[in-house]
Formats: C-alpha cells, sequence, structure tokens
C-alpha cells in the first residue's frame, strides 16, 4: 500500500501523523424485562472518531501550525484523506499545540469526527468544472477534495476517465 498524504479540506500534511486512532463502534440497545431474556439490538455504526499526534518539522513550522489552526477555526465540513482508507467527510473537531522545548519542530494532537451526507451544499443547483485536454477524473477528484466513485456516479456520460478533453463538463455535485 503506497503511504499517502493525510489531506483534509484542500489542506495536506506535509508528514502523516505518528500516531492515528479510528474508532469505529456500533450504537446498540439493551432490552430488560422482567418477563424474557436480556437481548441486545443493533442500531447502526455511530460516526467514526479519528484521533492522531503528529509533527511539523522546519523553520517555518509555526506558519505551517498556523495553517492548521486556521482551518480548524473555519469549523466547516471537508473531505478527510487517510492513507488506506477511502475518503469521508469530516468536521476538524479538536487541535491542541503540546508544548516541547525542540527547535523547529512543533507537536501536535487532533481530533476529525466523521460527517453524515454530502460535502456540497443544499441547494438545488449543481456545481461544475470546465476541463483541461488531457486531465483525468483522479485529478478532478483531488483538486477539489471528492471521491472518485461520488464524481463516476454523477457524470455517467464520461466514458474513459482517465483521460478527458478540454471543455468537458464535470460535475462535482
Amino acid at each position: 500500500m503506497k503511504n499517502v498524504p493525510m489531506r483534509f479540506a484542500g489542506y495536506t500534511f506535509r508528514h502523516n501523523p505518528s500516531k492515528l486512532t479510528i474508532e469505529d463502534a456500533a450504537n446498540m440497545m439493551q432490552l430488560i424485562s422482567p418477563l424474557t431474556a436480556p437481548d441486545s439490538r443493533y442500531l447502526g455504526k455511530e460516526l467514526r472518531i479519528i484521533r492522531g499526534e503528529g509533527e511539523l518539522y522546519g523553520a517555518d513550522c509555526l506558519l505551517q501550525y498556523r495553517a492548521l489552526a486556521a482551518l480548524y477555526e473555519r469549523g466547516e465540513k471537508g473531505l478527510l484523506s487517510l492513507p488506506g482508507l477511502a475518503p469521508m467527510p469530516a468536521y476538524f473537531r479538536e487541535l491542541k499545540l503540546l508544548a516541547e522545548n525542540r527547535e523547529d519542530v512543533i507537536s501536535f494532537r487532533f481530533t476529525f469526527i466523521e460527517a453524515q451526507g454530502e460535502l456540497c451544499p443544499l441547494t438545488s443547483e449543481n456545481v461544475y468544472t470546465v476541463t483541461q485536454d488531457g486531465e483525468s477524473l483522479w485529478e478532478i477528484a483531488y483538486r477539489h477534495d471528492a471521491d472518485i466513485d461520488t464524481l463516476v456516479r454523477l457524470n455517467p456520460q464520461i466514458g474513459f476517465i482517465a483521460h478527458l478533453t478540454a471543455g468537458e463538463k464535470v460535475r462535482l455535485c
């Protein structure tokens, strides 16, 4: 598996986190009745929680952290891409600066929570982009933080997704 960089809402982490935890849990209900045996019911999956720790390196590490903090401050839903997992819509839930006395290194801790629904705004209008010659649908998905499967589903008119011609309209949402 290729170790691709972690990304969120257009921000690409220069270095992947040193620690990453992805919590998947089921929403369960236990039924207890004096007349029957106890029973458990599956109520669906809970939203994933993604936690991690990482470091920012270099003379510009403070600027890197400020860019990350600005992304957190926006409070918007974005596409979270993690190494080895399919991208998911998420919210940047928590960002902590960890104080360490090391030159040109900033340590931080973060939490994302999976979001439900589409990344596109709830409007009746579709959002499109126009392609350049030789571009692929994968490049468009990467540039717009979109899921490739969603773009394929929204654009059934595209037969060959690896090579698009200039001027094609690609629906993003």
